[in-house]
């Protein structure tokens, strides 16, 4: 399983943990990291280190945890995502070696094309830092811009969620900034594979009723089918296999009063087979040297992080990165937190096993057969009473909560979920001398 994981590099992470630095005090962000849903070193070092690797899975959790907060403190979501973005254009919070590295096999190509603009568009499936299957459609040229599209095509129940969506296309926006190049001047966003009841995240009730979707009460929008939108767009996009496909057009924008984020957009369609983003800039922009600004920043921060946010981040692992000294007692088959007696025997074990695995290699996800098998703690392999073990394991952990905790949270496994530094070691039991 930890082996098929799939893992993508933390550009949106860094940039958010870096705005959330910059924007917030130590103190209001102590709260949003201990009770994220993984565990805060893991989020902090996810969030932080220059070269990281995060599975989609926390990634998406990262996100909707942090953009749930910024809407719980009354933050406009498109204007953090605004500030977020625009340091792109600097440097500072990119993780460069990972965008680099995605660029490699097209470096040459990008000093040789004429639209250097049009080729970030271009290899950007190839690039695939984001995990996202989208299709780079060239469109016409009118007065001088050009008018191309990127397509996202249907991926099932596993398609990117609104906040992750929408920030997905604001970070492609500026992606030419990184190669010292302007953004893109307009990006439209057509339709969306998201449904238009969770592009309300939360924030306002939605149901469809009939053929009309309702929010808060009130008809904001119709169900159509796809065709629609699609005849819109003077280009065949090579989609008629799925017009007929329903989907919710918005008629009026709906925007969340106590934020002022915009949740539905007039005349977008949500719920679609294939989302649309038209990207609308100058033909023809390029730079002698596009890779240049990257690899200077680089070899820069080689030396020195950007001060402000390397400050605040020192502030805030400070507050949350308590130690916790966890012991195995050979000898009475016991453990200890912090110096305080915790639990013996079976369970004991049970922990201990985890622990060891999780100190050796940081492998959170257990499988119940594992500990079946093992005779320090099922005796009897026919019956072996595993899961009232695994029970009292979960109550005990309770009284320090603070520190650990296992979450139950699939039949026929388990997740260890550490809440700080963990300290582990064993202390063998100490063989008596025998008497002369």
């Amino acid at each position: 399983m930890q082996d098929t994981e799939i893992k993508i590099p933390n550009v949106f992470l860094k940039l958010a943990y870096s705005e959330l630095l910059l924007s917030y005090r130590t103190e209001d962000l102590v709260p949003l990291v201990q009770n994220a849903s993984i565990s805060s070193r893991k989020l902090i070092e996810n969030a932080w280190q220059e070269d990281e690797m995060v599975s989609i899975e926390d990634n998406a959790l990262i996100i909707e945890g942090f953009s749930n907060w910024l809407l719980s403190k009354g933050e406009n979501l498109d204007a953090f995502a605004d500030r977020m973005f625009e340091k792109m254009k600097h440097l500072n919070s990119v993780p460069k070696r990972a965008i680099l590295r995605s660029y490699l096999p097209f470096i040459h190509d990008f000093y040789e094309m004429q639209d250097q603009r049009q080729g970030v568009l271009r290899y950007n499936e190839k690039r695939n830092l984001f995990h996202e299957s989208m299709t780079f459609v060239e469109g016409s040229v009118q007065e001088n811009n050009r008018h191309d599209y990127l397509l996202g095509h249907d991926i099932g129940e596993n398609h990117p969620a609104a906040v992750y969506s929408s920030w997905l296309l604001r970070s492609l926006q500026q992606a030419p900034c990184l190669l010292d190049l302007p953004a893109y001047e307009t990006i439209n966003t057509l339709s969306c594979q998201y449904s238009a009841e969770e592009a309300l995240l939360g924030r306002l009730a939605g149901s469809l009723e009939g053929d009309t979707f309702y929010v808060s009460g009130i008809a904001v929008g119709k169900v159509v089918k796809f065709a629609e939108c699609l005849a819109k767009i003077p280009l065949d996009l090579g989609l008629s296999d799925v017009a007929d496909k329903l989907c919710v057009r918005a008629d009026t924008d709906v925007i969340d009063t106590f934020t002022g984020t915009h949740l539905l957009f007039k005349d977008r369609y949500y719920g679609a087979p294939v989302s649309i983003a038209e990207f609308v800039y100058a033909k023809d922009v390029r730079t002698k040297d596009p890779f240049s600004g990257l690899i200077s920043s680089l070899v820069q921060e080689e030396y020195s992080v950007w001060p402000p946010v390397q400050k605040a981040h020192d502030e805030l692992l400070h507050k949350i990165n308590h130690v916790a000294e966890i012991v195995y007692y050979e000898a009475d088959d016991s453990i200890s937190v912090n110096g305080k007696h915790l639990m013996r025997n079976v369970p004991a074990r049970i922990l201990r096993n985890v622990l060891r695995e999780y100190s050796k290699t940081g492998r959170e996800e257990f499988e119940n057969r594992e500990f079946k098998r093992d005779p320090e703690i099922c005796i009897d392999p026919v019956n072996p009473n595993f899961e009232s073990r695994l029970n009292r394991v979960v109550d005990h952990l309770e009284k320090v909560s603070d520190v650990m905790s296992l979450n139950r949270h699939r039949r026929g496994g388990f997740r260890f979920e550490p809440h700080c530094h963990i300290d582990f070691r064993e202390e063998p039991a100490v063989a008596r001398k025998p008497k002369k």
